[in-house]
This record gives structure tokens, C-alpha cells and sequence, in this order.
């Protein structure tokens, strides 16, 4: 071992304060000199008088001596102070921290956590950087020293120990958190397949001691199959489904590995485990959804490729059956007068009483009804529009089939957004054809439809063998009015014509204006004495419209001209026609209000 060199005494004792029991003893003492007793002393050595004064110190007491000169630790004085009485003390471990990244002085840290003396321990480390790294320790006997005249302080650097220990701890510390974090638990089992140690906090439910000693093949869900918890080579992540503590299947993600004896012998097995059954559940949730999105947007496209919205709905009814699969569909559309329509129907009738019932329950304000009996099981959503219901899609599945699940409402929930949107065009295309067929001012038809709608009527009577008539109506004296008051006052008229047209026709007659002051009706089923008296019922009712005309001279009135149609006669709707309108002119001739006369109806 080399030589060490003595450390040069920094701080002499004053002549007072030399040991006054043996002076000059220390003087005599060539302790730290070449070939001295502590010339080759593994360690730490070092000679303190009274008060800490340092008396001679090795090259490897650097540390201490330094820590003497500066601010020694209380602890350390406390032990110099024994020995100076005599007695022995320890101060395990003294640690020595580096402050020189601060700006100061090493820093010296006794085991009871004080680092100076003069200074407290939190101040001295609050200033110089207590949590500095530790460059460091060591274990320092302190022993008397010439009669208790000093003491002498012999120290052993446990650094790398110390460090040693440390990294072990850190190590196992670390094996322990990385299995904590890679598992939900560990586990061991004996040559019985019985557990023999689960992770303190347990497993499956059961704390560790309710688990210790069961069984392994007890908690699996299929106890006849192979057990991960007595495997005789190596598995990583083999999937395991057990029996928890109520109960409840779970699925496991074992990785395991056999144990075997001092003689070679097989003797149990050692694993993590971790609970996979939220991940297997949300994977059949992303399969199931990914189903139905597919099953959906087949749905949709053919119902979106549909152009006219009845068409959207009858592909919409037909495509629910083999779609959720269903029995049988009803899409209902919502009236003029607030009722249900239904507008398309495929599969099976549903059974009535239960249908009028959920389209009831709509109407009232239901969102989503479901009704079962005997017969099957119904289920009906209404259609919307802008928050608006406008409809009812229901679906019907037969006894014998299975209820409906929730996959099925999210399928026809999505189907039933689009149904509303197809509910919306249908009445805005009914009131494109209406406003296309009627006359935008009284609501009457206009002149086109009452041509198509005169032949169809027409034709029906024919066939029937059954008497029509057809009215032509001019006004007389409209021009005045306009004239003289405006056609606001001119619109009010023809709004009271039509008020009294209507109020003289059956719901199966046919009314229009066919433009200006002039209207049309027709009538089937009627007798020749029948149009007659209609002809006087009208001509008393425009009477009615005397109090609207322009000028007392210029009275408003109705001249009508009627072709009576005998179903005996091969006239046709043209000729028809004709006549009646050459029967209105000839009534205009004779002056306002005139009739041709019953005989000329023929």
C-alpha cells in the first residue's frame, strides 16, 4: 500500500490551550510522520484536542479535518467530547456532499441529519444545497486518546458500499414497479397447481389471502381446459378466461414460466397476469359497429338513390326487413290534418290494433315506442324534421323471433333521420302538385288539372252508364269592380265566388277556375231536373254578390252555360264542352244573370 503523506495541521493549539495535564505530550508524537503508527492505516485517521482543534490527521482524513476547521457536525462533537471523558462513540455514517456546483465549501451530514454546528442543519443545507450529491461516507469510530487528554477519530469510507446498497434497493424497487405496471397481478403456484403466493393486492376480487391455496383450476370458466396456472414450458400472453370473485367472466393475457426443483424435478409455475376483458369488449363493440355502419350505409345508399321521396320510402321499408332482420314495416307520413298516412308497407302486416297504437303513441308526443304481446313485438320511431315529427317508421318482428337489441335501434334510429328528411320532401313534393294543380288565389283547380282531372270523371261516368253535367260560369259586370276599386276588391270577389261555388258542390263534384272571371264545375250522377235545380241554387247565391259590385248599374251577377251529357248518347267529352260553352256565351248575349233555358239543356 502507499505511503500516505501527513496532513499539514492547519490551526496549532495556543500555549493556554495545550493539555495542562501532559503538556507537550503531543509535540513528542510523531503519529502521522513516515514510519508512524498511522503512516499506513487504510482509512481515515486523525488526532483532535480539546474544542475540535485538529492534532494531526492522515492524508485520507482531508475530509474531516477540513470539516473540523470549518463547521463540524454536532454529532461529531458530541462523540469527540465522550472520548475526551473516556469514552468511545460511533458516527455511522458521516456523509460528505459536494458544494462546490454552489459556490461553497464541501458539506459534511451526520447520520442525525445535522450538517454544521453554530448554524442549524435546514439552514446550512437550505444555503449551501443540502440535497447536493453525496461524494462521501463514511463510518468514523472515535476513541480516547492519551488519558482523555484527546480523541482520536478513525474512519472507514462505506461509499462504494453504501452505493452498492443503494443501487440493489433501487433495483429491486424498480423489478417491483415494472412488474406492478406490466400486470395486474403475479402469481406462483406448487406441484398441485394450488397458489402459493399472489401480489398483496390481490386478484380477480379476492384479496391475496382469500386466493393463497385455491386452486388455479378453480377459477377457470371452462375448469375441463388446459390451466396456464400449471404450465410445464414457457407461454407468453396466451389469452385465459376466468371466473372472478362474483362471478363474472374475465379474460386474462397470462405469461408464464415453469419452476422446477433442486433435482430437476417440475414443481409449480410463475406468472404475470393481466386483465384484457375491457379491450376483448370494446373489440366485439368496434366489430358490432363496424357491422352496422356497413349494414347502414348499404341502407342508406339505397334509399338516397331513390329520387322521388315515396320510392325512398318503400326502399327504406323493404331494406329494414332482412336488414335488423324484421317480419314486417310501415312507414306512416304525417297529413294535412295532423293524422298518420301510411305511405309504404313491406313484409308482414303488422297487427292493427298494435300498429294504431304506436302511431297513437307518436303523435302524442313519443319519440320511440315498443309493444309486445302474444302475437310478436313492435317497435316504432317517429321520423323528424327540424325538431318537428313528421312520421313513423315501425318495425314488427312475429312471435318466435328475438326481442330487439340495442344494435337494432341504433340501425333504424340512423334510418329514421334519413326517413325524415324523405317525410319532408314528400309533403313539399304533395304541395308542389297541389300548388301546380290549383289556382294560387281560390284554391280551386286550375285550367290543366280540370282537364285531366274532366277526362278521368268523365270516363268513369261513361263506363257507369251514369248522367253528368258541366257548368261553365262567367261573372258579370268583374271589370267595373277592378275598374273602380282596385283588384285587391276584384280578388275579394272571385274569393266569394268560390266561397259560394263550393258551398253548393258534393266532395265528389269538380271545381276550377279556369282563368279571369270564369270557373267551371262539373257533376256525375246527376238527372237533368237535379242540374236544373242546381243551376237556380247557384244564380240565388250570386246574388249574394250584389253588395260588391262596382256600381249599382253595373250589378254583379253569374251568367251560366250547362251542357247536360245523357249516357245514352255517344257524345263526346269535347262536343261536351262546346256546348256548354257556347250555352255561357249565349246567357252573356241575353244580359248578366241569364240561364238557357231547362228545354235548351239537352
Amino acid at each position: 500500500m502507499a505511503k500516505t503523506q501527513p496532513l499539514a495541521v492547519s490551526q496549532q493549539p495556543a500555549p493556554d490551550e495545550q493539555d495542562k495535564r501532559s503538556p507537550g505530550s503531543f509535540a513528542d508524537l510523531a503519529l502521522f510522520a513516515p514510519g508512524g503508527p498511522f503512516e499506513s492505516y487504510p482509512g481515515a485517521a486523525m488526532v483532535v484536542g480539546r474544542n475540535g482543534l485538529v492534532l494531526g490527521a492522515n492524508a485520507d482524513a482531508a475530509a474531516l479535518a477540513g470539516l473540523l476547521r470549518s463547521d463540524p457536525p454536532q454529532e461529531l462533537l458530541a462523540a469527540i467530547e465522550a472520548a475526551l471523558y473516556g469514552k468511545s462513540a460511533q458516527v455511522n455514517p458521516l456523509l460528505v456532499r459536494s458544494r462546490s456546483q454552489f459556490g461553497g465549501l464541501d458539506d459534511v451530514e451526520a447520520a442525525g441529519g445535522i450538517s454544521a454546528a453554530g448554524d442549524s442543519a435546514t439552514g446550512r443545507r437550505q444555503a449551501s444545497g443540502g440535497d447536493a450529491p453525496v461524494e462521501q461516507a463514511l463510518d468514523v469510530a472515535v476513541l480516547p486518546w492519551v488519558e482523555g487528554a484527546a480523541a482520536l477519530l478513525l474512519g472507514r469510507d462505506v461509499t462504494l458500499e453504501r452505493s452498492l446498497r443503494a443501487a440493489l434497493v433501487e433495483s429491486r424497487q424498480r423489478y417491483k414497479d415494472l412488474v406492478e405496471i406490466s400486470s395486474d397481478f403475479s402469481w406462483e403456484t406448487d406441484a398441485d397447481g394450488d397458489f402459493t403466493f399472489v401480489s398483496p393486492r390481490g386478484a380477480l376480487g379476492y384479496a391475496a389471502s382469500e386466493i393463497a391455496g385455491k386452486s388455479g383450476r378453480s377459477l377457470l370458466a371452462d375448469p375441463q381446459g388446459l390451466s396456464p396456472f400449471s404450465v410445464t414450458s414457457a407461454i407468453s400472453e396466451q389469452e385465459c378466461w376466468v371466473r372472478d370473485a362474483d362471478g363474472e367472466n374475465v379474460c386474462l393475457l397470462v405469461t408464464a414460466l415453469p419452476l422446477t426443483t433442486a433435482e430437476g424435478a417440475w414443481g409449480g409455475a410463475r406468472g404475470l397476469c393481466r386483465d384484457v376483458t375491457d379491450l376483448r369488449s370494446q373489440e366485439v363493440a368496434r366489430a358490432g359497429a363496424h357491422h352496422r355502419e356497413r349494414l347502414l350505409g348499404h341502407i342508406l345508399r339505397m334509399v338516397r338513390d331513390q329520387i322521388e321521396p315515396d320510392r325512398m320510402l318503400a326502399t327504406a321499408a323493404s331494406s329494414l326487413l332482412p336488414a335488423l332482420p324484421a317480419s314486417g314495416a310501415v312507414i306512416h307520413s304525417k297529413s294535412e290534418d295532423g293524422g298518420m298516412i301510411a305511405a309504404a308497407v313491406a313484409g308482414e302486416a303488422v297487427p292493427e290494433a298494435m300498429l294504431a297504437a304506436q302511431v297513437e303513441a307518436v303523435l302524442k308526443g313519443a319519440v320511440e315506442v315498443e309493444t309486445g304481446d302474444e302475437t310478436g313485438v313492435a317497435l316504432s320511431l317517429a321520423t323528424q324534421y327540424e325538431g318537428e315529427i313528421n312520421g313513423v317508421a315501425t318495425v314488427w318482428r312475429c312471435e318466435g323471433t328475438r326481442a330487439w337489441q340495442a344494435e337494432d335501434l341504433f340501425v333504424l334510429r340512423e334510418v329514421v333521420t334519413q326517413l325524415g328528411l324523405a317525410n319532408r320532401q314528400l309533403v313539399r313534393q304533395e304541395e308542389l302538385e297541389r300548388l301546380s294543380a290549383t289556382d294560387p288565389l281560390t284554391g280551386l283547380l286550375n285550367r290543366r288539372s280540370f282537364t285531366e282531372a274532366l277526362e278521368a270523371r268523365f270516363d268513369w261516368a261513361r263506363k257507369r252508364g251514369s248522367s253528368a253535367a258541366l257548368f261553365y260560369i262567367d261573372l258579370d259586370n268583374f271589370k267595373q269592380v277592378n275598374d273602380r276599386f282596385g283588384h285587391q276588391a276584384g280578388d275579394d270577389v272571385l274569393l266569394r265566388v268560390t266561397e259560394i261555388l263550393r258551398a253548393h258542390i258534393r266532395n265528389r263534384d269538380v271545381a276550377a277556375r279556369l282563368g279571369g272571371d270564369e270557373f267551371a264545375l262539373f257533376f256525375d250522377d246527376m238527372s237533368a231536373d237535379a242540374v236544373a235545380g242546381k243551376a237556380k241554387e247557384l244564380l240565388k247565391a250570386s246574388e249574394q254578390l250584389k253588395a260588391q259590385s262596382g256600381s249599382p248599374e253595373h250589378p254583379l251577377g253569374f251568367s251560366l252555360g250547362i251542357a247536360a251529357w245523357d249516357p245514352g248518347s255517344q257524345e263526346s267529352l269535347n262536343s261536351l264542352a262546346e256546348r256548354a260553352d257556347t250555352a255561357m256565351y249565349a246567357a252573356k248575349r241575353r244580359g248578366r244573370a241569364a240561364l238557357k233555358s231547362p228545354q235548351q239543356l239537352a
